[in-house]
């Protein structure tokens, strides 16, 4: 595994969870571009398999493949040096979000299926340059412009190996293949255009004192990006500070509710605004599995059942009717971090407080909300509780770092890569780490 604060001279070998335990998958189909080309060992015994495609499944706390029944199972290329992929089938997408679905991908290097806790583990061990080329096209599109791909391969690679959070450290991966960590899709994507960005990159990093810089990026800031620790429980980070995602337009007054309200509702001339990339033709450059949908400005509407049963289950409460929703802490993008609920229970007021952005998102919503901020407003129908919920919000995602539509806006308009990472991580450059 990666080292926090080790900084790699030679390109390193990573280790990423395709299948994790949590997806309580029990059925596997893997596939082979050139079956010849790899080895397999199951039990730390090498065997011939001559089928092209093998389905394995759980049985009895077992690997069932073919007629055997084992605990593990490697397939591992014979070559490094060619590009014979597995094909593995199917492949959780967008783990509890909006989106989720399942996919099918190609991945280079070793894989290695296993059970945990009774469950299908499956790691993709790589090296990380066959991997980075593959996150840029499974985060956004392979048709991007050369600078936003680019600057996404080279974040990515930074918040790799920086190794901040290592969110799966317990099972010994690096990262998840997902967008709890970072999108990867394998091989399935790529274009030529997108293997030039990635070898143009190739051992880049950003760098701030001397460190490799925890390079988080989101699918769109809404126009402002937010400050890493009103996200996330951390140190604040020079290089991951608020900042406005345009030029010369005047800052929003986000610190009272009429320069909050005039911000959501309107549409500023930001870098992921529609003045730069617009709506009918984002779809064109969002990653595989995104959905269409605003992601700049958006709306939701609740009716008073559902915002209650969401809530209930979610945090498991027993309101019988939700009274209003009172942010107590807005980060510097708008973004909702202390959110209380008020309510009724047992016909008496009551209150409940949701501490950070990413509980607020999952709690209001039935699926996940799409960021947290925005303003709330009511609907009344003569009672004592509102009937709806209207949530006018801005960007997808946490907002910290790196906007992803902003820097496909700024790559449209002729920015390079290094402006766009300069414009997002300020303060840091760049260092090549290994050829």
């Amino acid at each position: 595994m990666l080292v926090k604060g080790n900084i790699p001279h030679s390109e390193p070998t990573v280790s990423i969870g395709l299948v994790l335990p949590e997806d309580n998958q029990t059925e596997l189909m893997i596939s082979f571009s050139n079956l010849n080309a790899f080895k397999f060992i199951l039990d730390g015994t090498p065997v011939e398999i001559a089928e092209t495609d093998i389905t394995i499944r759980v049985q009895n706390n077992e690997l069932a493949v073919k007629e055997h029944q084992v605990k593990e199972m490697w397939c591992i290329p014979l070559s490094a040096e060619k590009d014979d992929y597995i094909q593995l089938n199917p492949i959780r997408a967008g783990r509890g979000f909006h989106w989720e679905k399942n996919i099918k991908i190609k991945v280079l290097g070793d894989v290695r299926i296993s059970l945990t806790d009774g469950q299908l583990f499956v790691v993709n061990q790589v090296t990380l340059e066959k991997y980075i080329m593959c996150v840029a096209t499974s985060e956004m599109n392979a048709n991007c412009p050369p600078a936003l791909l680019e600057a996404q391969t080279i974040a990515a690679r930074s918040w790799l190996l920086a190794a901040e959070e290592q969110k799966h450290k317990d099972l010994g991966l690096d990262a998840c293949n997902d967008d709890c960590c970072q999108r990867y899709q394998g091989v399935n994507n790529l274009t030529e255009s997108a293997l030039t960005a990635g070898q143009s990159t190739h051992g880049k990093v950003l760098i701030y004192y001397h460190q490799i810089c925890d390079a988080r990026y989101s699918k769109s800031c809404g126009g402002i990006t937010e400050n890493n620790e009103n996200v996330w429980s951390e140190e604040p980070k020079p290089y991951l500070r608020s900042i406005q995602d345009s030029e010369g337009i005047p800052p929003p007054m986000l610190h009272n509710s009429i320069g909050r309200k005039s911000w959501f509702l309107s549409n500023p001339a930001c870098f992921c605004s529609p003045d730069h990339v617009p709506e009918d033709e984002l779809a064109a450059y969002l990653g595989n599995v995104d959905e269409k949908g605003n992601y700049f400005r958006w709306s939701v509407s609740l009716t008073q059942q559902e915002l209650l049963e969401s809530i209930n289950h979610k945090t498991g409460s027993d309101f019988e009717y939700i009274h209003s929703l009172i942010p107590l802490k807005r980060g510097s993008s708008g973004r909702i971090i202390r959110l209380n609920i008020d309510g009724t229970i047992n016909n008496q007021s009551s209150t409940i407080t949701v501490e950070t952005e990413y509980e607020i998102r999952h709690v209001l919503h039935p699926d996940f909300l799409f960021s947290s901020a925005f303003i709330i407003q009511t609907d009344f129908d003569d009672g004592s509780h509102p009937t709806h919920f209207h949530l006018k919000g801005a960007g997808w995602g946490h907002g910290v770092g790196l906007c992803q539509i902003g820097a496909l806006g700024m790559a449209l308009a002729g920015k390079s890569s290094d402006d766009i990472l300069n414009h997002y991580f300020r303060s840091t450059e760049l260092l090549k780490l290994y050829d």
